[in-house]
């Protein structure tokens, strides 16, 4: 999967719980997470042919998952802005 939002560069992203997430893509199908204020690991976001993700880790809540993961492929701003209709 490549990332739509920064071509497999690092990048920071904020949560809806004030959470920022350093995003760094690793060498597989996935992105290695680590909370930027602590300087922690906090999992890796896996994705498979098809678009779909999994969590591999125990911090982030559903919601952030689902945040970081829209990051990663672009979606976030489209569910920003349905968020923003409702």
């Amino acid at each position: 999967m490549r990332s739509k939002l920064f071509e497999e560069k690092p990048t920071t992203a904020r949560t809806g719980t004030e959470r920022w997430v350093r995003i760094l893509p690793d060498a597989g199908e996935g992105y290695r997470l680590f909370d930027a204020l602590e300087e922690r690991y906090i999992g890796r976001i896996l994705f498979d042919q098809d678009d779909h993700w999994i969590y591999d880790g125990t911090v982030l809540n559903v919601d952030e998952q689902e945040e970081i993961a829209g990051s990663i492929t672009g979606h976030q701003k489209e569910m920003d802005r349905l968020l923003k209709d409702l």
